[in-house]
């Protein structure tokens, strides 16, 4: 059986998650954000609730996880830099939905215990998952959250343990020529 993990990572390399990070643009344009810190197009609530969900759906373990590798900066930046403004407001409008659905759960998603916080996204992610159409903008949101993670370096580096050239490379090697 397949972890989690494991599901995602094939996920993420069916969809083509690399090509996330040529859609943001330039690095330099993804500004480092913590919890509750205003984005360039989140705000405070936004980027917290971004921030909390990211951290659930990827937590730390033995690798980096979602807050690590700066997940909600990347999605602040993709929505801000790349996404068409229809996508933007049906983007504010899912997170507005995923917040009264996960408070309608928890009672209040953002004061919930971690271990309460976990229960509500997963009976959350349990109905999107099941075919709950109102819930697509969860489920998109779920995307792009792994996306951005394995676009990162941590992600694709310390997660999927990718190597620009496997092997062992030799530039300086003998050659004979027989004739």
């Amino acid at each position: 059986m397949k972890t989690r993990r494991e599901f995602v990572q094939g996920l993420i390399f069916s969809v083509g998650g690399a090509s996330l990070l040529s859609a943001c643009g330039d690095v330099a344009s993804i500004v480092a954000t913590a919890p509750g810190e205003s984005g360039r197009f989140y705000n405070n609530e936004e980027m917290a609730q971004i921030s909390r969900i990211s951290d659930l759906i990827i937590p730390r373990t033995e690798t980096p996880g979602a807050l690590d590798a700066n997940v909600p900066g990347y999605l602040d930046a993709l929505m801000s830099d790349w996404a068409r403004e229809e996508t933007r407001i049906g983007h504010r409008e899912a997170l507005k939905l995923i917040t009264a659905r996960l408070d309608d759960i928890s009672g209040d998603f953002a004061g919930a215990s971690e271990a309460d916080a976990n229960i509500a996204l997963a009976e959350l992610d349990a109905i999107a998952f099941a075919g709950d159409e109102a819930l697509i903008g969860y489920r998109t949101l779920k995307g792009y959250v792994t996306q951005a993670y394995f676009a990162t370096e941590e992600g694709a580096m310390e997660e999927l343990q990718w190597l620009a050239m496997p092997g062992h490379w030799d530039p300086s090697v003998n050659i004979t020529i027989e004739d």
